[in-house]
C-alpha cells in the first residue's frame, strides 16, 4: 500500500511539474521567444500588427512588429500584446515624456535595439473565470526580461 502512495504522489509531483514548465511562443519576425506556462501558450497565436498601428511602428522606425492573440473558452480572439523591435535610438525618439509611451513598455535592451511590449496590465476577462487567471498570468509575465530568449 505504502508503495502504491509513493507512486501517486511522484506521478502528480511529475504532473504538476510538467504543467508548470514553460513553453516558448515564438515571436517572428521580432527576433525573440515569449515563455508562459504551457495553459496559457496553448491559447495564443500571432499575427502581423495591421492597420494605422503598422505604419505608426514602421514610421518610427520599427525593424519588426507583432500581435500576440489570445484564445478565450468562448467568443472571439482578443490581443493579448503588441510586441516592437526597435534600434535604440528609434525607440528612445518616439517617446514623449507627457504621453504614454505608444510602443509600450521597454523590456529588453541588448545590443542597441530594444524589445518592447504593449500589453494588458489586468485582465479583460470576468474575474475567477480561467480566461482571467490565464490573462492575469501573462500580463504579470510579459514585462519581465526573464520571460523572453534571444531566437537563434
Amino acid at each position: 500500500m505504502k508503495q502504491i502512495v509513493v507512486a501517486v504522489f511522484l506521478a502528480l509531483f511529475q504532473a504538476l511539474g510538467a504543467a508548470a514548465e514553460p513553453v516558448a511562443v515564438p515571436l517572428a519576425p521580432v527576433p525573440y521567444t515569449l515563455l508562459l506556462p504551457a495553459d496559457v501558450a496553448a491559447r495564443l497565436s500571432t499575427a502581423p500588427i495591421s492597420g494605422p498601428f503598422a505604419a505608426e511602428a514602421e514610421a518610427a522606425g520599427a525593424e519588426a512588429a507583432v500581435t500576440v492573440l489570445y484564445e478565450p473558452e468562448a467568443g472571439s480572439r482578443t490581443i493579448l500584446l503588441s510586441a516592437y523591435y526597435f534600434p535604440e535610438a528609434r525607440f528612445d525618439a518616439a517617446q514623449n515624456p507627457d504621453e504614454p509611451p505608444p510602443f509600450g513598455k521597454a523590456v529588453i535592451r541588448d545590443g542597441g535595439k530594444v524589445l518592447s511590449i504593449a500589453g494588458p496590465h489586468d485582465s479583460i476577462y470576468d474575474a475567477g473565470t480561467p480566461d482571467a487567471d490565464n490573462v492575469n498570468a501573462a500580463s504579470t509575465l510579459i514585462y519581465e526580461a526573464s520571460s523572453y530568449t534571444k531566437a537563434e
